[in-house]
């Protein structure tokens, strides 16, 4: 109920006491004025009987007749209903009553009033007798009924003329209201520079003055936060390593060329792939390997920036590069890709005369898709390992033998139903223990056993419609090794399997098949699948949070529009981008940037985790911003998680 109704209530509410307290006021005020009345005109007629009986001659007839005339005229007063006179003998000498006096209302209220009963009388001179009058109830009635009629419409008026005032400082008090709501409706639409809101009334001048704080505090802080936001898009589209353009912005790069218009268009894309990351992060450590990345991207960018026009270099995986150019002509660029597979061999730490990295090679339309690009420029890099140039163009080589050859390795991986499932602890810093594992699955090939890297493997699987399969794997591996074992241990749901219906209900049913796992159980999802599949990935998590498991959501910050999916989910965890956890303690815009992503998980009760945590003084940086739960090479590389 508004608030004007309810005082409106109110006033009713208090003109029906009054009504009633006046009625009863009114009730015993006509009671005690219709008595003293009487007495009054039983004191006065006493005089003009006495002077009648004083004028009176010895004719007793005539007597009886003038007392009479007088009695009859008093009996016709308002206020009196019966007047007699009683002799010396106690008999009644004369008696004159009323007419209308017996009626249903009258005889209700004498009886209620007591005036039935009332009288008042005197003794006559010269021992006449006595004079007798009795009130009229009517007449008493009456002016009750004129009097409460009268009080009704004294009160009816003060409650209308009190709910018209209402009503008007209701409005002047509602325009208060209804500045500070569209003050607070533009600070919801992330308008803070609209005019700040005025107060009509002093009551309402703090709530106003404290919505104009707000609202420009906000305004503030918004643009700080935009400003960062924009800075860590410029942050998040280098590669942190190579500072080349990342995968992120080779993905914008395609989809504007792609999106860029009607007309025709052509250019041609470059792979690099390093031949011996692997090998040499096997053998001499991770360190030389990144120097060894550097050294190539070096190289890289130096050459296509003297031999190519308007191109672009990325690194799009960890030892994948992608090179976007315009078209050449084939002997001009054979020529090219021969002296630059010469320069990339200097850098091979290895020293044993081997390729340091396999190029291959495809044209492009803004007519086709990223996918079948990029399945070209495979199909041309597979086929470049097999040449002793190291390089390759898609146009010379079947691009189904490449498919058919990753749909063999991934058949066999699916077919053995086995990986080594590699762990890494996310710590809890307060407790100085692990929070859970996270898990991660690696694959060997049939023929070479080596390791593949995840960052063909997924994008191969992805191709292939397989990669469901390949989760499916992993997790059921998981399972199987949490039935013995305590741990809690973290699982990675790739978007495909998410958006994909199979795979969703055969895990809730594998999880309710073992449901006394489920608390130890925590799933990780990218935050892009709360924007790319939203329906499918919170439908997904609830069912996972309700058999008891917990929720990561991985990559937050990279994008804001997950925000109403986080609301959505309340996931247990977000994990920080690991770019803006790197060297954060020296990097303030990433701190300013991080407690504010942080302040929006804690409004949420969500708890946030930093990955990528690489030494004790990016820890420290985290911990003084109150993030506890940390993961990276800080606290334990990936090790193999043997439970047997």
């Amino acid at each position: 109920m508004k608030l004007s109704s309810q005082i409106n209530l109110g006033l009713c509410c208090l003109a029906v006491v009054v009504l009633g307290f006046t009625t009863f006021l009114e009730f015993n005020r006509t009671t005690t004025t219709a008595i003293q009345l009487i007495e009054n005109e039983t004191e006065r007629n006493k005089a003009l009987i006495d002077f009648v009986y004083a004028q009176a001659s010895n004719d007793n007839e005539k007597t009886k007749q003038r007392i009479s005339a007088q009695l009859r005229y008093l009996a016709s007063i308002d206020t009196i209903s019966v007047i007699k006179i009683i002799d010396a003998d106690e008999n009644t000498a004369f008696e004159f009553k009323k007419e209308g006096e017996d009626t249903t209302a009258v005889n209700w209220f004498g009886s209620l009033t007591g005036l039935d009963d009332a009288s008042s009388q005197i003794g006559l001179s010269n021992n006449k007798g006595t004079l007798v009058l009795k009130p009229s109830v009517q007449h008493a009635l009456t002016l009750f009924i004129h009097q409460i009629v009268t009080n009704f419409l004294v009160v009816f008026i003060f409650v209308v003329f009190g709910v018209l005032i209402v009503r008007f400082i209701s409005k002047r008090a509602h325009a208060d209201i209804d500045e500070a709501t569209r003050k607070l409706n533009d600070i919801v639409n992330h308008n803070f520079t609209s005019s700040p809101v005025e107060s009509y009334t002093s009551d309402y001048s703090y709530l106003l003055s404290a919505i104009n704080n707000v609202s420009l505090s906000l305004e503030t802080k918004f643009q700080e936060l935009t400003r960062q936001a924009e800075q860590f898009k410029f942050i998040a589209s280098k590669d942190a390593l190579t500072k080349l353009a990342n995968r992120n912005a080779f993905d914008r790069h395609m989809a504007a060329f792609f999106n860029g218009g009607s007309g025709y268009a052509e250019k041609e894309l470059l792979i690099v792939r390093l031949a011996k990351l692997n090998t040499i992060n096997t053998k001499l450590g991770t360190q030389a390997g990144d120097h060894y990345v550097v050294a190539v991207s070096e190289i890289l960018a130096r050459f296509i920036k003297a031999s190519f026009k308007n191109a672009h270099v990325f690194r799009i995986s960890g030892g994948d590069f992608a090179v976007s150019t315009e078209t050449i002509e084939k002997g001009e660029m054979e020529d090219k890709l021969s002296t630059l597979s010469k320069q990339l061999n200097a850098a091979n730490p290895m020293r044993d005369g081997s390729k340091t990295a396999w190029i291959g090679v495809t044209k492009f339309t803004n007519s086709m898709e990223i996918q079948e690009v990029m399945e070209s420029a495979d199909s041309a890099l597979i086929a470049a390992t097999k040449l002793e140039r190291g390089w390759q163009f898609s146009s010379e080589i079947s691009q189904v033998h490449s498919n058919a050859r990753w749909r063999e390795r991934l058949n066999y991986i699916i077919s053995q139903q086995y990986a080594d499932i590699i762990i890494q602890p996310v710590m809890d810093t307060e407790l100085n223990k692990p929070d859970y594992f996270e898990s991660f699955g690696r694959f060997k090939d049939r023929h070479t056993n080596e390791i593949i890297p995840m960052s063909q493997l997924i994008p191969a699987s992805e191709r292939l419609d397989l990669v469901p399969q390949v989760d499916k794997l992993i997790t059921n591996m998981v399972l199987k090794k949490l039935g013995v074992t305590s741990q809690k241990v973290g699982i990675n749901i790739t978007n495909a399997s998410i958006a994909n219906d199979e795979f969703r209900r055969w895990l809730v049913d594998q999880l309710k098949e073992r449901d006394e796992i489920c608390p130890r159980l925590v799933f990780e999802i990218e935050d892009s699948a709360l924007i790319n599949f939203h329906q499918e990935a919170v439908a997904l998590c609830k069912d996972l949070i309700k058999l008891g498991c917990r929720i990561t959501v991985e990559h937050f910050g990279d994008n804001f529009a997950s925000l109403s999916g986080l609301r959505a989910i309340q996931p247990h965890f977000v994990k920080l981008s690991g770019r803006l956890t790197q060297s954060i303690h020296t990097n303030k815009d990433n701190q300013l940037f991080v407690s504010s992503l942080t302040s929006i998980a804690r409004t949420l009760n969500i708890k946030v985790i930093a990955e990528m945590v690489e030494n004790e003084a990016e820890s420290v940086a985290l911990n003084t911003l109150d993030i506890t739960h940390q993961q990276g090479y800080y606290f334990a590389k990936p090790t193999m998680w043997s439970v047997y």
